[in-house]
């Protein structure tokens, strides 16, 4: 069954639907925790709105047919909303406001990177306000648990990093895309080292980390090259020693790594509350807002894995992860059947980004990894974080053919999903088609048999073959071969390997032929003589 076809049959409405009982489920116990709180009530009753107002314009006229990833958009950001308000009920407007905010950047990135053109143009000027933004940070911003990655603007607190995110990956898949020249290599890598240099100066080793990860992927995209991207791991992972020996202030930050019971009631307590409470919670959970972790500071940033796997359940929190997962196998699918090598680049550095973003959040406050302080994409509070979200699965949607219909009818009218001869990956068999136009199955070709074989079944040896009584078949069969062919290997050899018989008879016809020509002396001089008696007058009598 093709992609068309199921994407027909699969009813995404219904999808819709079972998203919207599982939101309103789960917000009932936030809204309804002590009497009926009106303000979240009309804070959800406005989110769902939106996600319904969307899914009606884009599929009634825009004729969209391909929802995944919003619909995993809409349910983790039900998620984090519920998770917030549970805890914070101020912070509910304002996670809210960053969802639809977030929406809007996801949909102006769709009608951005429908045309490569104005994506080729945006690059440079891109690139300058991401550095700009960044340098921005260095001189307004203050330090804020240990960094400088936070500029308040007017009440409203924005971490410029996390836009950048968008900007990286924008510039990055643009610049090594195979329509530009090779000095993009160059300068894609002053702009890198520029964000990952001023990422270490506001000293947010995480989100450096994910620019160097997300860089790795784009070159190895590009290039395919192993020995350079170990080159370049190697040459990071120096540099990453260095700091540490100059800057002791670093290694203080990880001194706590695989030491957090020595240290549980110190610099140690987030991980291990986190430890036990997730525990604690079972396999279903304890119940929305009937934690205790969600009074441990950072729990709804840092540390909200922890509290899904407490108040949500395991079940949950695992279905979660393997949610990311399916993210980045879809943008690696889409990739394969994109339009142009800016899609892939792009779809698969956002998709990495987000996995590796999830691994460090998880893996950190679990202490399998340092502790970096880095947001779950979606569930995490916080706007800046949001906005990246949604802006990183537009990369992914942007890849898929099937988000614009109208353009890739255009394109290539015969058949708009997934063509094969726009392929940048491994190349699709060829279909036949019908009269209708639609594609049919091809069947391997058989094996044609062996002429012995074939010979003997079709003309037995007591029925004689004459023209009369031949079939149409075999009329087909003796015309070719009487038409010239070349010989085959197969064809020699069998030649060669013919019956003792049939090499008598060949031999006995050589021998009457010599006998024939080596006539006897009588008849030869008889010949002569009828010739030689023969005469003018003669040859006009017998005329």
């Amino acid at each position: 069954m093709s992609n068309e076809n199921l994407n027909k049959r699969f009813n995404w409405s219904l999808m819709m639907i079972l998203v919207t009982v599982f939101q309103i489920i789960t917000a009932t116990p936030v809204i309804t925790k002590e009497s009926v709180n009106m303000k979240l009530l009309l804070i959800f009753s406005v989110y769902i709105v939106a996600e319904w107002l969307y899914f009606f314009i884009t599929s009634v006229f825009f004729g969209q047919n391909n929802f995944e990833l919003e619909i995993i958009g809409f349910l983790f950001s039900g998620i984090g909303l519920t998770v917030s308000a549970s805890v914070y009920d101020e912070y509910a407007l304002k996670q809210a406001l960053s969802i639809l905010l977030g929406l809007c950047v996801f949909i102006a990135l769709i009608i951005i990177l429908r045309r490569t053109d104005i994506v080729m143009k945006l690059r440079m000027p891109i690139a300058f306000a991401a550095v700009g933004l960044l340098a921005l940070n260095l001189l307004l911003a203050e330090t804020t648990n240990g960094a400088l990655n936070w500029i308040t603007i007017a009440g409203f607190s924005i971490q410029p990093s996390e836009i950048v995110k968008l900007a990286f990956i924008f510039v990055g898949a643009a610049s090594l895309d195979k329509l530009q020249r090779t000095t993009s290599l160059t300068k894609y890598l002053i702009f890198s080292v520029g964000c990952v240099g001023a990422l270490f100066l506001m000293r947010d080793f995480g989100t450096a980390l994910i620019f160097f990860f997300t860089f790795v992927i784009i070159a190895f995209m590009r290039s395919g090259d192993m020995r350079t991207i170990a080159l370049v791991c190697v040459v990071a992972a120096l540099g990453a020693v260095m700091i540490i020996l100059f800057r002791p202030t670093v290694a203080a930050r990880f001194s706590t790594y695989r030491h957090i019971w020595e240290q549980m009631n110190e610099a140690g307590m987030q991980q291990t509350r986190v430890l036990i409470y997730s525990v604690s919670g079972g396999l279903f959970g304890l119940g929305i807002g009937n934690g205790n972790l969600k009074h441990i500071f950072a729990s709804t940033t840092d540390l909200v894995f922890g509290m899904l796997c407490e108040e949500w359940g395991m079940v949950i929190a695992l279905l979660i992860v393997l949610t990311y997962v399916f993210i980045l196998l879809y943008a690696i699918k889409v990739a394969r059947t994109t339009r142009s090598a800016f899609y892939a680049i792009a779809a698969c550095a956002a998709a990495g980004l987000m996995l590796f973003q999830t691994a460090l959040n998880i893996f950190g406050v679990t202490d399998i990894l340092p502790l970096t302080g880095v947001t779950l994409p979606f569930i995490s509070r916080g706007g800046s974080s949001m906005i990246c979200s949604w802006g990183l699965i537009a990369f992914i949607k942007a890849a898929d053919i099937r988000t614009y219909p109208k353009l890739s009818k255009t394109i290539l009218p015969d058949h708009p999903l997934y063509p094969p001869d726009i392929r940048i990956g491994r190349r699709a068999p060829r279909q036949n088609r019908n009269v209708s136009g639609a594609p049919t199955r091809t069947q391997p070709r058989r094996q044609p048999a062996a002429p012995e074989k074939a010979t003997a079944e079709r003309t037995p040896k007591d029925i004689p073959i004459t023209p009369r009584n031949r079939q149409p078949s075999q009329r087909q069969a003796v015309q070719r071969q009487s038409a010239p062919r070349q010989a085959t290997p197969t064809r020699q050899t069998s030649q060669r390997q013919a019956s003792p018989t049939r090499q008598v008879s060949q031999r006995q016809a050589s021998a009457r032929q010599t006998s024939s020509r080596q006539a006897s002396p009588q008849r030869q001089a008889s010949q002569r003589q009828s010739s030689h008696g023969r005469t003018p007058d003669n040859r006009r009598s017998s005329r």
